[in-house]
């Protein structure tokens, strides 16, 4: 499960695709015009048949020219709109339509290739009318070359099957590349579907998520008002019997397990209050990096006494001064969670930072992730802890916090080391100014 990156304009995205749109219709027409170039070589000087070489020259030397001034364009930070693609299509279908009409208008055998324009609209161009506007434009030039053209091969070059001849291999060649051309395109354009499809899900998806999320933490924040009442009269119960049984130490340890659990209690939802929109509390402020990862394990173990955590960090010291924010914090947790109820015995955790990102890897010594469960886990609602053990819930509220500055969250399996998750974190969200 990745997390998107966030924080993209709306518009980059469309303009990214134009720019490599229109970049790929610079290297296609370089390709056509080297193919035009050997075609005419090979005409007329190995078949022998007269061309006009002059305005066939003039045409190729004016679309490489224009070519080039494309690929200078794209050298510019200008965005490239829809439009500016029609234009760049029309300036081949112009070019294409005049080399045709010195070579035998709709008798020549690559007129066919007027195919391929229309192909290359219905892919790059955004807007419908544009394409329908091209189709409508090569259309109306191949009408057009049916009436007015230069005869490709006059009727005093040579008998009437060698015509025939020529017309056959032309049109060999002619299916040779328009087929896989098209071919190209077809599989461009279900592939753009398959991934529109696919982004649709994932919005789909994330949407729902969202609206989850914002109703559990609606009920979390009622839930911490009504648990602290009760919270508070566990731990002044808790504190009586310590006095009562002052002399029973066996006891004594196990309250006072009891008792740590209950401050624990009452510091997470002191911290739940604190994300909803409070001042910080015990957890906020400035903290070191390496400080702030140690404090989430010692955290983890105060919780649950029985892990073994083992830690290795990595990074530049002193390391950077960041703000605890308590969503990370809670979203750390959670994989902590997940790898000690996976493997209590043994959960290793490696943290990595440089000046511009953190990486935590987390894992456990379980089972692993399960084919079966490969495509549902981190979905909502989903666990594969038994009944009763897990909601389905932390992976994706930890997943949605992660998102939301930016990062990424990955499960793997690591072979004889059960599952990892490894979170990649871009640290400008978090890294205190060093003149405050």
């Amino acid at each position: 499960m990745s997390a998107p990156i966030t924080g993209l304009p709306e518009r980059a995205a469309p303009l990214t695709l134009a720019r490599d749109n229109l970049w790929q219709l610079v290297l296609f027409r370089t390709i056509a015009i080297a193919g035009q170039i050997v075609t005419v070589a090979f005409v007329h000087g190995g078949l022998e048949i007269p061309l006009p070489l002059l305005p066939l020259a003039a045409g190729i030397g004016f679309l490489a020219l224009f070519n080039l001034a494309t690929w200078l364009r794209l050298r510019f930070p200008q965005p490239i709109s829809d439009g500016e693609l029609f234009w760049q299509i029309l300036v081949d279908v112009a070019v294409f339509t005049v080399l045709l009409y010195f070579t035998g208008g709709t008798t020549n055998p690559f007129s066919g290739m007027y195919v391929l324009p229309i192909a290359v609209a219905a892919v790059m161009l955004a807007r419908r009318s544009y394409t329908w506007g091209i189709a409508a434009v090569t259309g109306t030039c191949y009408l057009l070359l049916m009436f007015f053209h230069v005869p490709l091969v006059s009727a005093s070059y040579g008998p009437l099957h060698q015509h025939h001849e020529l017309i056959e291999i032309g049109e060999a060649i002619n299916f040779a590349i328009t087929i896989p051309l098209v071919v190209y395109f077809v599989i461009k354009i279900t592939t753009m579907l398959r991934e529109h499809q696919h982004l649709l899900a994932q919005a789909n998806e994330s949407e729902q998520n969202n609206e989850r999320i914002v109703q559990l933490g609606a009920f979390a924040a009622g839930a911490a008002h009504e648990l602290s009442t009760p919270l508070s009269t566990m731990a002044v119960v808790v504190k009586e019997l310590q006095g009562r049984w002052h002399k029973r130490p066996e006891l004594l340890n196990e309250l006072h397990v009891i008792s740590d659990q209950i401050e624990l209690c009452k510091g997470t939802l002191s911290n739940l209050l604190a994300s909803a929109g409070r001042a910080r509390m015990d957890g906020g402020g400035k903290l070191a990096l390496d400080k702030f990862l140690k404090s989430v394990v010692e955290n983890c173990r105060s919780m649950r006494p029985g892990i073994i955590v083992t830690c290795r960090w990595h990074g530049a010291l002193p390391a950077p001064d960041i703000v605890a924010d308590q969503s990370l914090r809670q979203a750390i947790m959670n994989l902590l969670n997940n790898a000690a109820d996976a493997s209590p015995e043994q959960v290793e955790v490696e943290g990595r930072w440089d000046e511009q990102e953190l990486c935590i890897r987390i894992c456990d010594r379980g089972q692993g992730i399960l084919p079966e469960a490969a495509d549902k886990i981190g979905k909502w609602g989903f666990t594969t802890k038994p009944p009763g053990k897990g909601t389905g819930v932390g992976l994706v509220l930890t997943n949605a916090i992660i998102s939301r500055f930016g990062g990424s969250v990955k499960l793997f399996n690591q072979p004889g080391c059960g599952a990892c998750t490894e979170v990649r974190l871009p640290l400008s969200p978090f890294l205190v100014s060093t003149n405050s």
